[in-house]
């Protein structure tokens, strides 16, 4: 029989990382949870070390109450990326109550406590719309076994963990449930149904050059000459290219390879650029000498020809590490740009569908079991690093332009301008510089953008030139 295994809580270690926050409110409901219905989701650990890779919040509790062991299932080679995904996943599949998951039904004889039900007895009724979890489930469950449990009532009604159920059924294996009697029931469904707790990486180191890892490559063919249609910039070819012209001065913020600025200049429009970890060509390491060049050329225009006419900013937002991140961004393109000039930026949806699937209810990969925390980030452990992604709903996006850029606006979404909440691959922006910020914070945010840390504890040392370059084109612009 699938089972987990009583495990002493004095040998299990937390993960420093654990993404999950409980208030003192949830934390009393947690206890309250334990006390009436007792352990009836194991958590996880690995075998190698006794690392609790997930129910660090049950362990606390259970600990407080004097418990000494937790029922676990213990996990072997499980690798740092998916020993976070395991976190992530396994709080998701812990409080998974929703109208929205698949139903599910067990048709076998069921007594109180852990058991284990055959395949064959597990029927789905519903498919529920929750696939993009059922495919993130089914890959760990594929590769390390079974790390959860369903829970029923006496009947064989799955009512706590039904997309993992889902996951097991479609896996070809068996299930482990565990059967709560009916006299509790009721309080199974509203403990499990709480909140308990938000995603939280605030306090995850963040090493913002490693965002850059992340770049696209734009424009670019394969062997046969093709261009790749997920190689164009829906910013650039649907809003920026159609509203510039070659009299404009347009600086590119947060360029990447600096493919469509490369591109616009052999075409005769004036590009500028500045992407603060630029990779050498086939080399990860970052390209200091040409960044400082592509410096030098916007300092020299802000002091002598003022701010530019349009600026830039594709695919930076959805990568930023913070929400100060993510304010000095904005201050910056506003702060560069002439008053009165055009600012266009992109990001990624929070809700975004793939357009055409049999599996019309999954999200697109690039969004596939989104964990984010309550100012939409969330955060993935990838080759030893931390990477970090925003996504923004279109209130978001509103909010954002009218306190940084101004009034003056439109939102599209993938392109066409956006009706109803954004749904599609990516979201563009088009707004007219319309709120120029008081210099102190103009300058807060030049510090800190043109200040960025560096490997091996340096930082970029160009912010007093930016900000004098700046203060110069305000000037500027009071003459003229």
């Amino acid at each position: 029989m699938l089972n987990a295994v009583d495990t002493e809580i004095s040998k299990l270690s937390p993960a420093d990382y654990n993404p999950r926050y409980l208030s003192p409110e949830a934390m009393t409901k947690l206890r309250e949870s334990i006390r009436t219905l007792g352990i009836i989701k194991p958590v996880i650990v690995r075998s190698e070390d006794y690392k609790l890779l997930a129910g660090h919040q049950r362990t606390k509790v259970c600990a407080a109450m004097k418990m000494q062991t937790v029922p676990a299932f213990v996990l072997s080679g499980v690798n740092s990326s998916d020993e976070v995904r395991f976190n992530q996943l396994h709080n998701f599949c812990e409080c998974e109550i929703s109208e929205r998951a698949p139903i599910i039904k067990i048709h076998s004889r069921l007594k109180q406590g852990f058991q284990t039900v055959k395949n064959s007895d597990i029927e789905i009724v519903s498919a529920g719309e929750k696939n993009q979890f059922v495919n993130e489930l089914s890959k760990m469950i594929l590769r390390y076994g079974q790390f959860a449990n369903a829970v029923t009532d006496m009947q064989g009604n799955i009512i706590v963990s039904a997309v993992y159920a889902k996951a097991v059924k479609l896996s070809g294996m068996d299930l482990l449930v565990y059967a709560v009697p009916d006299e509790l029931i009721e309080k199974a469904k509203y403990y499990f149904g709480k909140e308990y707790g938000q995603f939280e990486y605030s306090h995850i180191e963040k090493k913002t050059y490693i965002q850059s890892l992340a770049q696209k490559f734009r424009l670019r063919t394969n062997s046969k000459g093709e261009e790749s249609k997920r190689s164009h910039s829906t910013l650039y070819e649907k809003t920026v290219i159609p509203n510039i012209t070659k009299e404009m001065t347009v600086l590119d913020f947060g360029s990447g390879f600096r493919d469509y600025a490369k591109m616009l200049d052999k075409k005769g429009y004036k590009v500028h650029t500045m992407e603060f970890f630029l990779r050498k060509p086939g080399n990860d390491a970052i390209w200091t000498d040409e960044i400082r060049r592509d410096f030098l050329r916007i300092k020299r225009h802000l002091e002598t020809k003022g701010q530019y006419d349009a600026v830039v900013c594709d695919s930076v937002l959805n990568s930023v590490n913070s929400t100060e991140d993510e304010k000095a961004v904005l201050i910056c393109l506003s702060a560069l740009c002439k008053p009165g000039g055009l600012i266009f930026y992109s990001g990624i949806p929070k809700d975004f569908k793939a357009g055409t699937t049999d599996r019309k209810n999954s999200i697109d990969p690039r969004g596939t079991g989104l964990f984010t925390d309550k100012n939409g980030f969330t955060a993935n452990y990838r080759y030893g690093e931390w990477y970090f992604q925003k996504y923004h709903g279109k209130e978001d996006v509103k909010k954002l332009n009218e306190l940084y850029i101004g009034t003056n606006y439109l939102i599209y979404d993938a392109g066409s301008l956006s009706v109803g909440e954004l749904k599609k691959s990516s979201w563009q922006v088009k707004a007219i510089n319309g709120k120029p910020n008081t210099p102190e914070l103009a300058e807060w945010a030049l510090d800190h953008e043109f200040s960025l840390p560096l490997p091996k504890g340096k930082h970029w040392d160009l912010n007093e030139d930016i900000i004098e370059a700046y203060n110069k084109s305000n000037i500027l612009i009071n003459i003229t």
